[in-house]
């Protein structure tokens, strides 16, 4: 199964928004992951606020948040497929762009490639997202390292 199914909720989808299927795609051939299935919700940060109070105990919107369906794979297990869904903030992640000085389409970027590095079982657990630069962690790496990836695909 090749699906990304995109609904939305108190938002509309941005003009400036790369498409969710191309990316997961992409994401997939480079992890060598031959199917996918995933839930893309596009949201506002009052909807993403009760997400990550009523799953992750955490009262305090976020630009993203990721459900596995069933339990994550290993990283390095080719054969997996990657399953699950994802909800983003487009609020948050326009403010985030803004004060990183990114382009907000790349900042969308950079989040659902982290979500979707987690449905395919890799985590930054114990370790705060601000504190390094993110080429330190190798989850992280890898995300930076797809994000000029899709970058140089969507924008050149």
């Amino acid at each position: 199964m090749q699906t990304v199914e995109i609904s939305s909720e108190d938002v509309d989808p941005p003009d400036w928004m790369p498409d969710p299927a191309r990316i997961t795609a992409m994401v997939c051939r480079e992890l060598r992951r031959d199917r996918w299935a995933v839930g893309l919700l596009l949201c506002d940060e009052t909807r993403i606020r009760e997400l990550n109070r009523t799953y992750r105990q955490a009262d305090e919107p976020t630009d993203v948040l990721t459900f596995a369906a069933g339990e994550p794979s290993a990283p390095d297990d080719a054969g997996a497929g990657i399953e699950g869904d994802v909800a983003i903030s487009i609020p948050v992640v326009e403010r985030n762009a803004t004060a990183w000085a990114v382009p907000v389409a790349e900042e969308f970027l950079r989040v659902y490639v982290h979500a979707l590095l987690h449905l395919a079982g890799y985590t930054h657990d114990g370790y705060d997202l601000g504190s390094v630069d993110a080429a330190d962690h190798p989850m992280l790496g890898l995300q930076e390292r797809l994000v000029s990836l899709l970058d140089k695909e969507f924008f050149s």
